[in-house]
């Protein structure tokens, strides 16, 4: 297929997905909650996802786990329901409910027919506001979270991930775990939960982003009668703290007995309310893309120095870094990689990029917004994050702001940032701990 009809037919296909997709509202209830609705006519589904800004950066040392183990706890009973009733009476109307706890914020999730959202909502907004952590489940949820970080401990991805930003966010929220440490989990109170619960967990600290078959003005209509009438609490107030990562030459190497050797390489980019935050992004895709230079120079030829590389942008309300994630099966080229690395990088600076190059970011985004939109228990959890921490605006603008970078904006971002690059590189290695 010639590229004048393959871009013929994308815009086609996004004409067609968005008459299904309906209009978006965005507005806020008076007790402050936000709310974002988009319609979605493709199935008879309706997914909402409430987003609680608490996450793991919202906590210290001594309650660091707090967040992911209160997620536990919501889903064991509230005034009115136990925890049988809110789990089965859910998948009693053939409905889904779920929830995840990330640093930036915790989501929570219920899928429902169409016919049948309003009883999920019932069960949502109780979970949310009215759960009593029952103390006679408080221990039995305190030990399946102590298993869980055990059992993170055990996979080498996961040690890697942390170790990497133990160093990178050192002294931070974001150097700690999401899932917690196991002796502070094992040590914790139910009041203390509580407590931290009772502050957190106010309208005013939530958005509900509810997307699916349903028109506009009945949805109104129900998030205000089961969201709406719930008190507003005091604004929680988050601990000042300054990410200053070690960026130097070094590498810093924590040795595990693992067989595949993990590494990070990490560079700050703009601040993603930055006017060439884009161009980076578009940079960042390109990067991770089947044409990049990085991919070809560490994973190409006959004998190539690693097994995978990916490129990813971590972007917080703090930072922006993006990430260079890579494996090898040879630890004997991490030193080797990481001088490559920053070779590509910095030869990136010359390049004449083009059209084609954007196009090859901008396309598939596109396409994989079109395909996600039709996964309505997915197309909450996979935007959450981003409301949590950019906001609608964002999100909503995101492809057609990729969309209006040009060549030249993304030369001047490799010269910006990479000319001279700062970086912060990190590695699990195999090896006996501590040595």
């Amino acid at each position: 297929m010639k590229k004048s009809a393959v871009f013929i037919f994308i815009s086609l296909l996004v004409s067609a997905v968005s008459a299904l997709a309906g209009k978006t509202t965005f507005y806020t209830l008076d007790n402050g909650m936000e709310v974002i609705l988009k319609e979605n006519h493709a199935a008879p589904l309706i997914s909402s996802v409430i987003i609680v800004k608490a996450g793991s950066k919202f906590e210290n040392e001594e309650n660091n786990g707090f967040t992911h183990l209160l997620e536990h706890m919501l889903f064991n009973g509230t005034v009115k329901r136990s925890r049988k009733e809110i789990d089965e009476g859910i998948r009693d109307y053939g409905g889904y409910i779920n929830a995840f706890t990330r640093q930036e914020m915790t989501g929570y999730l219920v899928v429902m027919p169409r016919e049948f959202i309003e009883y999920g909502f019932d069960i949502q907004s109780d979970q949310l506001f009215n759960s009593i952590l029952p103390a006679d489940q408080f221990p039995k949820e305190r030990d399946i979270v102590v298993e869980e970080i055990k059992k993170d401990n055990d996979v080498a991805g996961n040690i890697a991930y942390d170790y990497f930003n133990s160093v990178k966010f050192k002294e931070t929220p974001y150097a700690r775990p999401v899932i917690g440490y196991e002796e502070t989990i094992r040590n914790v109170t139910r009041d203390e939960v509580m407590k931290y619960y009772k502050d957190y967990y106010v309208p005013n600290n939530m958005t509900a982003f509810i997307t699916g078959d349903f028109e506009t003005d009945e949805m109104k209509r129900l998030v205000d009668k089961y969201y709406g009438k719930i008190p507003r609490g005091e604004d929680p107030v988050l601990s000042e703290f300054i990410i200053s990562p070690p960026y130097d030459a070094k590498i810093n190497i924590k040795r595990h007995p693992a067989k595949v050797s993990y590494i990070d390489i990490s560079f700050p980019g703009p601040l993603y309310s930055e006017s060439d935050y884009f161009a980076y992004d578009v940079l960042s895709q390109y990067l991770d893309s089947e044409a990049s230079p990085l991919s070809n120079a560490l994973t190409g030829g006959d004998d190539p120095l690693a097994v995978s590389v990916s490129v990813s942008l971590d972007i917080q309300s703090e930072f922006t870094m993006m990430d260079i994630s890579i494996r090898t099966n040879k630890p004997e080229n991490i030193d080797r990689i990481v001088r490559e690395t920053l070779s590509v990088l910095k030869e990136i600076t010359e390049k004449e990029f083009s059209e084609s190059d954007i196009r090859r970011v901008v396309v598939p985004n596109k396409v994989n917004e079109i395909k996600l939109e039709e996964k309505l228990h997915y197309y909450g959890i996979m935007k959450a994050p981003y409301l949590a921490t950019c906001g609608y605006e964002f999100l909503e603008n995101y492809t057609d702001n990729l969309s209006k970078v040009k060549p030249g904006d993304i030369g001047a971002i490799t010269k910006k940032y990479f000319a001279r690059p700062r970086y912060v590189a990190s590695a699990l290695a195999p090896g006996e701990e501590g040595k």
